[in-house]
């Protein structure tokens, strides 16, 4: 296929107009019309849908806008590499970060690669983590920190660290702390958890499974802040990671919480993709991103958070 075909196909799926990708890419509006033409003759596929609302892709326009967008990253990657071969790191670089981990994570990596890649654009994306492992996959980020759970096709896991997980409970409720609880236990209190798609939510999902039970939440909440406040304000219990808690634990969990451990946890991962390969920037962030979490762990900053088997050590 012709990378020209690609970049013009990517942009006007992006734009959903044929008229803005063409002013987009100075490129009269005919041509591109026929240039896409060229495309679906060659891949014998309709590729791309004209309504009154706009270009959408196919099923098969879909498909392709995928690997085009992966293959045009990968372009772009290679001849910025090449060019700046044999000098510092620089570049964009893009991670992603669910919204869990994102407070325990970012400040200390953005203000590193000011200090040690200050050539390297850094991109950070929130979001789910599922949605974070798909956009690798496509080749629109070159890595996300999200967990362990199960293997996924063609993403490469590197262990960063374990951390615990918590029933969270209003002080209001009169629960006492304990060393420690079971999962069994917990689900006796009256929960909101995250929806079902959730990697927390799957976490609990699968200790339930083992032990042999069922919940029922009395609500699905996916914003971090709303869960504490409704627990904070004694409506609910609710289950969270200790990347989620750092602030209550360091403060013993203040007047309004209670935390206590449960007898479950979670290995948080770095991940990449096993087909698109790290150029040089994302290889500096990658190697990064593992210094920081080393000596957080060395120092001991985080609570409730341990290294993973084969994780970075000191």
């Amino acid at each position: 296929m012709d990378l020209r075909q690609l970049k013009y196909f990517v942009k006007i799926v992006e734009q959903r107009s044929m008229s803005r990708a063409s002013v987009e890419l100075h490129v009269a509006q005919s041509a591109l019309s026929s240039q896409i033409a060229s495309l679906e003759t060659r891949l014998r596929q309709k590729l791309l849908i004209r309504r009154s609302t706009g270009v959408v892709p196919t099923e098969a326009g879909q498909a392709l806008y995928k690997h085009a967008v992966a293959i045009l990253r990968q372009v772009e990657r290679a001849t910025h590499d090449v060019e700046r071969s044999g000098g510092e790191p620089s570049g964009p670089a893009s991670l992603g970060l669910p919204v869990v981990v994102e407070d325990l994570l970012a400040l200390d990596l953005f203000v590193a690669a000011r200090a040690r890649l200050p050539q390297v654009t850094l991109h950070l994306s929130e979001g789910m983590s599922y949605l974070l492992k798909e956009m690798v996959l496509q080749g629109r980020l070159d890595m996300t920190v999200t967990y362990q759970f199960e293997p996924s096709p063609g993403i490469v896991e590197h262990p960063l660290f374990t951390e615990m997980i918590y029933l969270v409970s209003p002080a209001k409720s009169g629960v006492k702390p304990h060393k420690e609880m079971s999962l069994a236990q917990a689900v006796q209190y009256p929960l909101v958890l995250s929806s079902p798609q959730t990697a927390m939510r799957r976490v609990v999902q699968a200790g339930l499974a083992a032990a042999n039970l069922t919940v029922t939440a009395l609500a699905e909440i996916d914003s971090l802040k709303t869960l504490v406040d409704v627990v904070e304000q004694g409506h609910a219990h609710t289950v969270l990671p200790a990347s989620a808690l750092q602030r209550q634990l360091k403060t013993d969990g203040g007047d309004s919480l209670v935390l206590t451990p449960l007898d479950i946890s979670r290995n948080v991962v770095l991940c990449t993709s096993e087909h698109l390969p790290l150029g040089v920037a994302g290889t500096a962030v990658y190697e990064l991103l593992e210094d920081v979490v080393r000596k957080a762990l060395k120092e001991r900053r985080w609570l409730g958070i341990g290294p993973s088997t084969g994780s970075p050590s000191g």
